[in-house]
């Protein structure tokens, strides 16, 4: 079993709207903007700075992985990011940006369309465009956006989905470096052997505390404990598409970029509580081109 059966009662997420305009990598020209928003984020700026005494961000993640309290699980997640990469390379990257193929499996057919993703790494922000559909998602922090040719958008389902998109970029693109982030309780839930015993692999359950996520939410992970890589994630989040169900995220084709290692394909299966499969692959993402340090214009996280 992945997991006992979880009765939480789960709700719909209802993200909030904004209506202002930006891009990625566009700067900021509205100078009204400009001049009410400065406080809020000289005010923010402040409150980390005093928060964190002056330490930098290499220090705040070594001394998140330095306290994990579960000692088993501290060492499958140092090991993986070793292994790909090292938490001082990580954290001095800033944003990310995919430049992705997402393919939604369905019955009889197959739509692909383009996206983009930019991730800010430290504030977990994440700005998503799907420039087929004319939609842009946004999340600050605190609220999703959903916005349809460049006006917010009033559809109820799609403004729900943008909660599972943004789900996606900030917890799955990242792995295994994301897990180093705040939020997250870490614990170690012991081995699967396959096929034959011929490969183990150590398997991590991760529960949220808020952050965006709702109460429930959970991911179990399972590393190659030859290798150190992350082979699959088994996420069960309250937002769609997933809706309470059990997806299985098959992560491969892992590439190095910037001295990180990323997956540059996610499949993503229905499966069961046990984890075997209840139908076909119902969702594949593919990285054509990953970049770190890509500028976000101000407001990308909150404007179309």
């Amino acid at each position: 079993m992945l997991r006992a059966k979880d009765t939480t009662t789960r709700k719909r997420i209802t993200p909030g709207i904004g209506n202002r305009s930006s891009g990625i990598g566009q700067q900021a020209t509205d100078r009204g903007t400009w001049d009410l928003e400065l406080p809020l984020w000289l005010a923010a700026g402040l409150l980390l700075a005093a928060a964190l005494g002056g330490c930098s961000r290499r220090d705040v993640l070594t001394a998140r992985l330095r306290e994990m309290p579960d000692d088993y699980a501290r060492r499958v997640v140092a090991d993986a990011v070793w292994a790909g990469g090292s938490v001082y390379t990580w954290a001095e990257r800033r944003t990310l940006r995919l430049d992705l193929v997402r393919t939604d499996h369905l019955p009889g057919a197959q739509a692909a369309s383009d996206e983009v993703w930019l991730v800010d790494l430290a504030g977990g922000r994440v700005r998503i465009e799907k420039p087929a559909a004319r939609q842009v998602i946004t999340y600050d922090g605190a609220a999703w956006r959903a916005f349809v040719a460049g006006k917010a958008s009033a559809d109820l389902e799609l403004r729900a989905a943008a909660a599972g998109d943004v789900a996606l970029a900030r917890a799955l693109a990242p792995l295994p470096f994301s897990l180093l982030e705040p939020g997250l309780r870490i614990e170690y839930v012991g081995t699967r052997t396959g096929p034959g015993e011929a490969r183990t692999w150590d398997r991590l359950l991760v529960t949220y505390a808020g952050g965006g996520y709702q109460p429930g939410d959970r991911t179990v992970l399972e590393f190659d404990r030859e290798t150190h890589r992350l082979d699959a994630a088994f996420i069960s989040w309250a937002e769609a598409p997933f809706l309470g169900g059990m997806l299985r995220v098959e992560m491969d084709e892992w590439r190095t970029v910037a001295g990180l290692a990323l997956a540059h394909r996610w499949r993503l299966t229905p499966v069961d509580e046990a984890g075997r499969p209840t139908g076909p692959v119902r969702y594949t993402f593919r990285v054509r081109s990953a970049r770190f340090d890509v500028p976000a214009g101000w407001g990308a996280f909150s404007r179309p």
